[in-house]
């Protein structure tokens, strides 16, 4: 029942989303998707050549729609800036006319993904685990609402929100769009992973697995490595992370099916050993019923992970979270932490991360390099990305914080202004104006900074 509710909802928004192909074809007409992706430094490695032609075909003059997915894993309430380069190319090819898929790992998130770790994740209870999906879903659900918004007022779009989306904790059931004109939808592997037997599960994936081949990957051979005295560098590897790539090649192989007919696996450049454990999981599927991948291709692209010009990556297992959610990250920290990026990045961060076009961004160089101190192009990048994240008020509520903190000319600024945008930090206090002349030590203690005076 689920999924054919899902494939009606897919055939029903083709002609709609045909014309907006049309719309957006017609104004970058010199490039394919693939090429895009590229111009932006959002491709690292494809499985295949053919991939290119794949998401270029065209038939009666149209582009021929293709399905593309990228995961989400939940092992955290809130998203990082590392996760947006994935829903990023996902929102390129939908503007082109491609539907996208974000999976939220609900079933897989009690495991983890190994892929960049040298430590087993601490395991997450069902509560947790409900929790982290509950409350990405909802920053998923903020996040392609923004960019809708921002492209209908920045690039003149008319995208519009479908009235049953409205509300961003209902359970993802893949049916759903985030917007009408821009095809991008939301699942959760649950839903085909808890009904799911142990027995089943190894007939049907454990059978076309191959243990040397789950070996050779890198995210398991980097933390199976045994030194000249015969001592683990490591702390090794538990099966249950070392299933994780079947469980992941498994989704793949679900989601090719009907009715998504996902042909496109998309990850950071840490997930090809997963994304090709799913094409050849797929491979050997459709060899076992005689039948070819060439008749319904599968393909796998990544995506450069995202890091600094020393090397240094954003995540959460690398400790340097820059956090999506205000709730983990304030705006202005958010603002802020754009606002200090090194001139070595900042350019490949406009590339990347915003949704500035490449000439506006090669405008934006050109200012900014004719006097770096004054950082032209890092509020740029600072302000699109709150605005892109956080929603355009938070890019307002930022700068006000900015000005008061950091900046001279306070009297610029209206106290209401002000107000409202430090009434909700809780790293500080409104303090009445009778305090103003207080000798320090009153002023401590009244603000409840010390116990007491003596204190």
């Amino acid at each position: 029942m689920l999924r054919s509710v899902a494939w009606r909802a897919l055939k029903s928004t083709r002609r709609a989303q045909q014309r907006y192909v049309r719309f957006y074809s017609a104004l970058e007409t010199d490039q394919n998707p693939l090429q895009k992706l590229k111009s932006r430094d959002l491709v690292q490695a494809a499985t295949s050549s053919a991939l290119e032609s794949h998401l270029a075909t065209e038939k009666d003059g149209a582009l021929v729609p293709r399905t593309i997915y990228a995961g989400v894993d939940p092992s955290a309430a809130s998203m990082h800036v590392g996760n947006l380069l994935p829903l990023l190319a996902l929102l390129h090819f939908s503007r082109y006319g491609h539907t996208g898929l974000v999976l939220v790992g609900g079933g897989t998130g009690a495991i983890g993904d190994p892929s960049g770790r040298s430590t087993e994740r601490s395991a997450l209870n069902s509560e947790q685990l409900k929790a982290n999906v509950a409350s990405i879903r909802a920053q998923m659900y903020q996040f392609f609402h923004n960019a809708a918004a921002y492209l209908n007022r920045r690039h003149g779009k008319n995208i519009e929100l479908n009235p049953h989306t409205t509300d961003p904790n209902a359970e993802p059931t893949g049916e759903r769009l985030f917007l009408s004109g821009l095809d991008i939808r939301l699942v959760n592997n649950t839903s085909w992973i808890q009904p799911v037997s142990i027995i089943e599960f190894l007939s049907n994936v454990g059978r076309h697995a191959r243990v040397n081949d789950m070996l050779a990957r890198d995210s398991v051979k980097s933390r199976m490595n045994v030194a000249e005295d015969g001592k683990e560098t490591s702390e090794g590897l538990s099966f249950t992370e070392f299933t994780y790539q079947l469980l992941q090649a498994y989704d793949f192989s679900v989601l090719h099916r009907e009715p998504y007919h996902c042909s496109v696996q998309i990850g950071g450049s840490d997930q090809m050993g997963n994304i090709t454990a799913g094409i050849d999981l797929i491979r050997r599927q459709e060899a076992s019923k005689g039948r070819s991948i060439k008749e319904d291709p599968a393909y796998g692209l990544t995506l450069p992970l995202l890091t600094t010009a020393n090397g240094a990556k954003f995540g959460k297992s690398a400790g340097n979270a820059v956090w999506l959610s205000p709730e983990h990250l304030s705006d202005l920290d958010f603002y802020q932490y754009f606002l200090r990026t090194s001139d070595a990045d900042v350019e490949r961060f406009l590339r990347s991360l915003t949704l500035l076009p490449i000439k506006e961004i090669e405008d934006v160089m050109a200012v900014h390099d004719q006097q770096r101190s004054k950082k032209h192009a890092q509020e740029v990048l600072a302000a699109e990305m709150t605005e892109l994240v956080r929603g355009e008020q938070a890019v307002f509520r930022a700068k006000v914080a900015t000005k008061v903190l950091f900046g001279s000319r306070l009297e610029e600024l209206c106290a209401e202004d002000v107000i409202s945008t430090f009434q909700h930090d809780s790293r500080l206090q409104m303090m009445p104006r009778s305090i103003l002349g207080t000798e320090i030590l009153n002023l401590a203690a009244e603000s409840q900074l010390t116990t007491s005076k003596s204190k």
